[in-house]
């Protein structure tokens, strides 16, 4: 039951982050960096495939979400996952918990965000209003995920210090690692052009990338930190205790792929061109295919470090 748990947790926090990283990259990168329509790769290409993905990924975090409920709900009653719904165990859980309120808030806010993105998806072109709408919700519902985390169990001033942390951290984490998934996928239709104006678009989209996931970066470990002293409290604790050894294989994961990131900040960035120009189009797609690599790496690491993540939830801290 709990490694059934950890996994059905580390699929949906995977998809509520990069759910909410899709719109992020393409309202907050994207198109600030690309202010120029091009003939490679436009606003509406890249607005078409985020909501494609971003169905499928709702679709995704809406199943995950209602086995996460139904585990919960067998772990908190004792019954076995049949006789949750024959006794009618699962509608209780849902109608009288803190869980199981937070879990209704969250499968109406998707199921609003599932028709707004419908209709922006059948739109022609692209829509301010039913982007921002979506950046909204999106970010709502991964944020709201603190409220089922060890956080919800604190109170008074402290509790609400660290129930607000730990859900500017899930944000943080839709911008970095989250965005790193969109930014593969828009690496790779560089790679597939073969128009320069296309390729260009490469160094102001990474830049532009680096300097938000270098914030993300601070938010992190600066929220991460609030997280673990209300946690652990105490450097015996994070060495002896299971949340402390999963917390420290959680934070050795980070700073490797901060490694990395520092890696194509300071090496693979520079490589790609300014001027369009003077560019050469074969050394900027060797630096797009190197970058590419080593973003698909970062996102191998980011994805053990959202199972860890999992794995902290049903993990008892040391100072509860």
């Amino acid at each position: 039951m709990s490694l059934a748990l950890i996994l059905v947790r580390w699929l949906h926090l995977s998809a509520s982050i990069l759910l909410a990283s899709l719109f992020l990259f393409e309202a907050a990168i994207f198109v600030p960096a690309v202010r120029k329509p091009t003939t490679g790769i436009g606003h509406h290409q890249i607005h078409r495939l985020t909501c494609r993905a971003a169905l499928w990924t709702l679709l995704v975090a809406l199943i995950s979400w209602f086995a996460w409920s139904w585990l919960v709900a067998s772990t908190m009653t004792g019954d076995d996952l049949v006789e949750c719904f024959q006794t009618g165990d699962w509608l209780t859980v849902l109608t009288r918990t803190q869980f199981g309120h937070i879990w209704l808030f969250r499968v109406i806010v998707s199921l609003v965000f599932g028709i707004i993105l419908w209709l922006a998806a059948w739109t022609s072109g692209r829509r301010s209003y039913f982007q921002a709408t979506l950046v909204g919700l999106s970010a709502i519902e991964l944020a709201s995920l603190a409220w089922v985390g060890h956080a919800a169990a604190g109170t008074g001033p402290f509790g609400i210090v660290h129930l607000l942390g730990d859900a500017l951290h899930l944000l943080a984490s839709a911008f970095w690692p989250g965005a790193l998934a969109p930014l593969i996928a828009f690496l790779i239709l560089l790679l597939k052009s073969s128009r320069v104006d296309a390729i260009g678009l490469a160094g102001p989209v990474v830049r532009r990338f680096s300097a938000s996931s270098l914030m993300a970066v601070a938010v992190m470990a600066l929220t991460g930190l609030l997280n673990s002293i209300f946690m652990v409290g105490s450097f015996r604790a994070l060495l002896t205790s299971a949340y402390g050894q999963l917390l420290v294989s959680k934070l050795i994961l980070f700073f490797v792929m901060v490694g990395f990131g520092a890696w194509n900040l300071f090496l693979l960035k520079p490589r790609l061109a300014v001027d369009l120009p003077n560019m050469n189009v074969a050394d900027q797609k060797s630096a797009i295919r190197s970058l590419l690599w080593n973003v698909l790496c970062e996102v191998g690491l980011g994805a053990a470090v959202i199972l860890i993540v999992a794995a902290l939830g049903i993990t008892p801290p040391p100072l509860h």
